[in-house]
């Protein structure tokens, strides 16, 4: 899932909540037109309670105010990742081609300087695997560990939307009468609770997750620890 299919199915959703509450406030005014004047000390609470879901729900819209300006792109860090596994694959099989079965030097160059050249060769297939192993495999493995944890973090933020409009639906039918109306805002600030609370362990997880990509990625400077003399000299 792309960062443009995360955004659309997340705006999909705020679409339902919103469609959801505007629902219940029209079904809420709908019950307290009805209340008879002597219970207007009712109304009164009741809109003391509305006032806080309110407020909640302000918090709600809030949350997304930075989520939403950007998603994150995991199908990018994995094709980031694929190419570092590809590139590094590649550098780590010319090692096929530094053996003394594959090169000629041995046939054709003889005295010190072909013995020194033959003992640079075990370096040089060092140096290739370190590159694949040490560099681009690391790189390749905190890409690919940022963009799952990307993922899992929009698809429990997708599992906390079902339970917060779970519990607005609820809330919806808690409307149907005077004595229930009390539950209404009750209901909407428990679902809007409920939800923030994963939002915020989902942060917490994927700022970890961040964190560790990027101790990764900063280690991997040291990955290569020597190049072969006949690289450097």
């Amino acid at each position: 899932m792309d960062a443009a299919q995360i955004a659309e199915k997340i705006i999909r959703l705020l679409d339902q909540i919103q469609d959801k509450i505007d629902e219940i406030t029209r079904l809420v005014n709908a019950v307290l037109s009805k209340i008879p004047g002597f219970l207007s000390w009712v109304v009164d609470k009741f809109r003391d309670a509305w006032n806080t879901m309110l407020d909640k729900l302000a918090e709600f819209w809030d949350w997304f105010t930075d989520k939403l300006s950007y998603v994150g792109n995991p199908g990018l860090l994995n094709d980031a990742a694929d190419s570092w596994t590809l590139a590094g694959g590649s550098v780590a099989r010319i090692n096929d081609t530094i053996t003394d079965q594959a090169l000629s030097v041995d046939d054709r160059w003889k005295g010190r300087a072909a013995d020194q050249y033959e003992q640079s060769l075990e370096p040089q297939r060092r140096a290739n695997t370190s590159i694949m192993s040490d560099y681009a495999q690391n790189i390749a493995d905190g890409l690919s560990a940022l963009a799952g944890g990307i993922v899992a973090f929009w698809a429990g933020i997708a599992i906390a939307f079902v339970t917060l409009i779970g519990a607005l639906a609820g809330a919806a039918v808690a409307t149907g009468t005077i004595v229930g109306l009390p539950a209404v805002p009750v209901l909407v600030v428990l679902g809007i609770a409920a939800f923030l609370t994963a939002g915020g362990a989902g942060v917490w997880v994927l700022t970890n997750q961040a964190s560790s990509c990027r101790t990764t990625l900063d280690a991997t400077s040291a990955g290569i620890t020597q190049w072969p003399a006949i690289a450097t000299e």
